[in-house]
């Protein structure tokens, strides 16, 4: 009996001591984030922040946009907020906005109204794809990109909108009825791989290596967010064993970054995607 007393005694004081040290270490907790709500009456700061994560997710905008850095696709976001108050000024401006903030949303609905020089008119629309609330976020990001946040969540557009927040039909222009490059307009992912010269440079048929590495299986490699951006920026991860800057310049070379539409662009990257080492 006594040795039992002693056993239950002993295991009292072992777990009481890991009960202690368990309660001496500081406990650290940590939530998963909180996803945000907009709502009329959220501050401004909510939506600016929306706004960021709308352009970096949803709106896919950060592939062809970037922020303090002329982009090879699409103008630099930098100073976005003041060049739109900027821009309804200009002669050359034919659209209906009458200030910066509704440049902005005429810009995500009909973006080939306003082509900035040295750029192809490839950007899609995105209006139709946001709400009232996500359309005030998104341009009280690209404002407070060099500009003043004019907007908050009363604010709505009229002239871009239906009723009951659902997106008005555009009015088609020119420019939208004409693809960037009418050469490669639709073409299906293996053409566009020959008219690009990607074939030059990369196996597609085996893991062989040529100029750069084989591409045959990048599908399982990568996923297609990953493949587009490689495309985009190729020097930004570059293969072990193989020189930077070639890929870049080739494209460069044979104006790529100017002349491919979008849509190539989705087909293209899809094509890659579907590339898993024969099969």
């Amino acid at each position: 009996m006594k040795t039992f007393l002693k056993v239950f005694a002993f295991n009292v004081a072992v777990i009481a001591f890991f009960l202690w040290v368990g309660n001496s270490i500081p406990q650290l907790r940590q939530d998963p984030p909180q996803e945000l709500v907009l709502a009329a009456d959220a501050p401004v700061e909510d939506f600016v922040k929306a706004g960021q994560e709308i352009f970096y997710g949803k709106g896919t905008c950060a592939l062809c946009h970037e922020i303090g850095k002329k982009g090879e696709r699409c103008p630099d976001i930098a100073g976005a907020g003041e060049r739109a108050e900027a821009r309804v000024k200009e002669e050359r401006y034919k659209g209906k906005a009458s200030n910066g903030a509704e440049y902005l949303v005429e810009s995500l609905h009909e973006p080939t109204l306003y082509v900035v020089e040295g750029y192809q008119p490839s950007m899609p629309a995105l209006g139709r794809q946001l709400s009232d609330l996500e359309m005030v976020a998104m341009v009280a990001f690209l404002q407070s990109q060099g500009g003043e946040v004019t907007v908050n969540g009363q604010t709505r557009f009229p002239k871009w909108r239906g009723e009951g927040g659902s997106a008005a039909p555009a009015a088609p222009s020119a420019a939208v009825a004409a693809p960037a490059v009418a050469l490669s307009a639709g073409a299906p992912g293996a053409d566009l791989v020959q008219q690009w010269g990607c074939n030059t440079c990369h196996k597609f048929d085996s893991p062989d290596r040529l100029i750069g590495p084989s591409l045959w299986d990048i599908g399982k490699r990568k996923d297609a967010h990953s493949i587009r951006e490689s495309i985009l920026e190729p020097d930004a991860v570059v293969t072990e064993g193989f020189p930077p800057a070639v890929m870049k310049a080739t494209l460069d070379g044979n104006g790529f970054y100017q002349k491919v539409s979008l849509h190539d662009l989705h087909t293209l990257v899809g094509y890659l995607a579907s590339l898993k080492g024969g099969q």
